[in-house]
């Protein structure tokens, strides 16, 4: 008894000091860096600035090494044998799909899938191609989608019906979405119909987002050079749509601002399990830790605008 009240203290005061360092990183933490590598402080010296950012750099990679370790502690059993599959949302880096995907795998889960929606899926300027294909995308779902569900929603549950059930009407809706004219689904890993969770990755920065993938006939914002303008109603129909997922889904973005699209998707009241901020070890573990229980309704776990949490349940403490 003394052995297990003395490690799950322990476990508490990890808990504790990860939400300090998050809260600080978010913060006064992020403020130090930004006055380090801002060229505007005059006053100070070249070795002044030198130091400030190497405190700085010091004191993300101690909090980077508390979240490794928290990791490593509660993350091993607490998705065992789930299937999930992840989603790249336009604009997503990459490597953060890589972090998810590792952290995943460390939890037990199985990776069974990985795919990326093209700007076509959340450009402004396709809203009315959007609305055009969600008729006949609507007639071939298994599951109908709800009544009130928006042409983005659809396309939502679509894309989940894609990754996690098979069959000849799956396959025709996979084809629709992958339609090499105007394509809005690109399967870099065929999940074949076994997902049975589904984690979605959203850019760093809304701001500076580059669409993932181009569409075969290029918008207007495009074929200028210009990045099309993303649809905050797209964010939202997806996040509605995760929910149907057999074990749920969760969406990691970035919420630094009030018109990030994942803030503006937890202002509208989306029944969806959303975590920030993406790009992080930390947001990275929430992501996984939060998709234990992320059925259909609204959770908001991190440090952005309209988190309600920072931290998911802990397995075990919680």
């Amino acid at each position: 008894m003394v052995n297990f009240r003395y490690h799950l203290v322990s476990l508490i005061a990890v808990f504790a000091a990860l939400a300090i360092g998050v809260v600080l990183g978010a913060g006064p933490l992020q403020t130090r860096l930004g006055s380090a590598l801002s060229s505007s402080t005059g006053s100070a010296s070249g070795e002044d600035l030198s130091a400030q950012l190497a405190a700085a750099q010091q004191d993300v990679a101690a909090q980077d090494k508390l979240v490794e370790d928290l990791a490593a502690r509660v993350l091993p059993g607490t998705l065992e044998g789930v299937s999930v599959a992840t989603v790249a949302l336009p604009g997503a880096d990459p490597a953060d799909v890589t972090a998810v995907g590792k952290d995943l795998t460390q939890a037990g889960a199985q990776l069974v899938g990985a795919v990326t929606l093209t700007s076509n899926w959340d450009a402004q300027s396709m809203a009315q191609y959007r609305e055009t294909l969600a008729n006949p995308l609507a007639s071939h779902l298994a599951s109908s989608a709800p009544s009130d569900a928006t042409a983005d929603a659809v396309i939502g549950y679509a894309l989940v019906e894609v990754l996690s059930s098979t069959g000849a009407e799956q396959d025709l809706v996979s084809d629709i979405l992958t339609d090499a004219s105007t394509p809005i689904l690109q399967i870099d890993q065929d999940p074949e119909g076994r997902a049975q969770a589904v984690v979605a990755v959203g850019p760093r920065s809304d701001s500076a987002s580059t669409p993932a993938g181009q569409s075969a006939s290029p918008t207007s914002e495009e074929q200028s050079g210009g990045i099309a303008a993303p649809s905050v109603q797209a964010w939202a129909g997806l996040g509605r749509a995760l929910g149907g997922a057999p074990k749920g889904g969760v969406l990691l973005g970035d919420a630094s601002a009030p018109d990030s699209l994942l803030s503006q998707v937890r202002t509208q009241g989306v029944p969806v399990t959303t975590v920030d901020p993406v790009g992080t070890r930390m947001g990275s573990l929430c992501a996984v830790l939060a998709l234990r229980n992320a059925t259909a309704e609204e959770r908001a776990f991190g440090v952005g605008e309209g988190a309600s949490a920072v931290l998911p349940p802990i397995p075990g403490v919680d």
